[in-house]
């Protein structure tokens, strides 16, 4: 565990504005950057991904297709008012529907995910090249990408300098990033109540919209364009929904057995597939129906009621769209 500075300004010492599984998040007055302090050292975090520990398991991503493709197909839009064609690297793949859905765009996807099992199902499901370690000069033998994207992935990054140079140079001139994060930085404390877990450690910063558009300029980007989605709706809901499931739950003290997260232990090349196969199988079609509304739900909640209601230093989704300067 070390100490550390806000990344922006370089001072310490600011107030705690979260606690959360005995980490401690601190807020720094003068940009609003939420950092965790003490923290994790890099080894200790590449082993929570690669050992399958962080909060969202590879079971999750991977029977969660619906729903990431609708976002995959959102966010893709964008994309393609830019560049319509071109190679496009993901950093974070997760199962990797977002690289499938450019794919049958006509974009040439290749994926970075640390998680063994994910990874694995990008290569051998999805026939996309997908490699296991951060972004290099080496990565993918030296190709340059026209388009960079990450979903919630930024929060992740262990030195977001070092990490945003690095893209910076594997990207053509003039290619664009895109990538989505929250904007924890600029939200009034009152509205944290409503987030059920901030997912520490996995998560590292919370940035505010200035913090974004610095750290793009100070790494070789500039800015073209921030969209914004109150996710308030959505987490209002989440939140009426686990209370309703909750209380089913205790009222008829119905048993469930824990979920096994010990397969790191296991051949992980049988896994990604198995994750997939096995719970396509075993879905009745309640459990289908509810997944489809349930997916729908949210979407539109986050990306459509969200990009109506007010947003003022209330939670919010970013989209954020920039190109690399010379």
């Amino acid at each position: 565990m070390e100490e550390i500075n806000c990344i922006f300004c370089n001072t310490g010492n600011h107030r705690v504005v979260i606690e959360e599984n005995g980490y401690t998040g601190r807020k720094c007055f003068q940009c609003g950057l939420i950092y965790i302090s003490p923290r994790p050292s890099l080894d200790e975090i590449l082993v929570l991904y690669s050992h399958d520990n962080a909060h969202i398991s590879a079971r999750s991503h991977i029977s969660g297709e619906f729903s990431k493709r609708l976002a995959a197909r959102h966010n893709l839009k964008f994309v393609t008012s830019y560049s319509k064609r071109g190679s496009i690297l993901e950093i974070g793949a997760g199962a990797g529907y977002f690289l499938d859905e450019a794919k049958k765009l006509g974009f040439d996807p290749y994926g970075i995910e640390f998680n063994s099992v994910q990874a694995i199902y990008i290569r051998e499901q999805l026939h996309i090249p997908c490699e296991e370690s951060p972004v290099s000069e080496s990565a993918f033998k030296g190709i340059q990408f026209d388009i960079v994207y990450h979903c919630d992935v930024i929060s992740h990054f262990f030195d977001p300098f070092s990490e945003f140079k690095n893209i910076h140079q594997r990207m053509k001139e003039g290619g664009i990033l895109l990538f989505e994060t929250g904007n924890l930085g600029e939200v009034k404390q009152k509205y944290f109540k409503y987030f059920k877990r901030f997912q520490y450690p996995d998560h590292l910063f919370f940035f505010s919209p200035d913090n974004l558009i610095e750290l793009l300029e100070k790494t070789g980007f500039e800015c073209i364009r921030i969209y914004r989605y109150s996710i308030l709706p959505q987490l209002i809901a989440l939140n009426a929904y686990a209370f309703a499931r909750n209380s089913l739950k205790n009222g008829i003290k119905k048993y469930k057995q824990p979920e096994n997260r010990s397969e790191d232990n296991t051949d992980t090349k049988s896994l990604s597939g198995k994750y997939l196969q096995s719970g396509r199988r075993s879905d009745s079609i309640l459990k289908k129906s509810f997944r489809f509304l349930y997916s729908c739900s949210e979407y539109l909640l986050r990306y459509k009621i969200g990009y109506l209601v007010p947003k003022t230093h209330r939670p919010q989704t970013l989209i954020i769209v920039a190109r690399k300067r010379p």
